[in-house]
C-alpha cells in the first residue's frame, strides 16, 4: 500500500534495492510506482520474483559481510570464541554462530566489539570480571 498522498504510475523501470549499505540494480521492473514515497506494487510476478531474488542475494552478502567482521574484530581483541562467549553472553557457541552467519549478533554485542576495539582496557577489564 503507498502512502496515498502521491501518485501511482505504471511503468516499467530500474530499481535500486538497498540494504545496509549494500546496493543493486533490478532491471526491468513492471509495477505501479508512487512518486512520493516510492513504493512499487508489482505487475507481474516475474519482476516480484527478480526483485525478491536481489533482496535475498543482499540479505545473504549482508549476514557473510557481518560474520567476517565479528570475527576479525573477535581476533584483533585476542579473544577465543569460548571467551568472547562468557564476556558477551548468549551461549558457549554464541560466537561460532555469528562468525558462521547462522545467527546476527545484536547490536549490543557489535556496540561492545567496536567499543573495546578502540578501548583495549575494557577488554581487559571483562576478562578479569570473567575470570578469563
Amino acid at each position: 500500500m503507498h502512502c496515498e498522498t502521491g501518485s501511482m504510475t505504471e511503468d516499467i523501470r530500474d530499481v535500486v534495492v538497498e540494504l545496509d549499505g549494500l546496493s543493486r540494480t533490478v532491471p526491468g521492473i513492471r509495477g505501479m510506482f508512487c512518486d512520493t514515497c516510492k513504493e512499487i506494487e508489482f505487475c507481474d510476478g516475474d519482476s516480484a520474483a527478480r526483485y525478491a531474488e536481489v533482496m535475498d542475494a543482499l540479505i545473504a552478502e549482508r549476514k557473510t559481510a557481518l560474520a567476517l567482521e565479528v570475527r576479525n574484530l573477535r581476533k584483533k581483541l585476542k579473544l577465543t570464541q569460548r571467551q568472547a562467549s562468557m564476556i558477551f553472553g548468549g551461549g558457549i557457541n554464541a560466537f561460532s554462530r555469528y562468525e558462521r552467519g547462522v545467527t546476527e549478533p545484536s547490536r549490543a554485542v557489535m556496540t561492545l566489539l567496536h567499543v573495546m576495539e578502540r578501548h583495549p582496557e575494557i577488554r581487559d577489564e571483562l576478562c578479569k570480571e570473567q575470570g578469563l
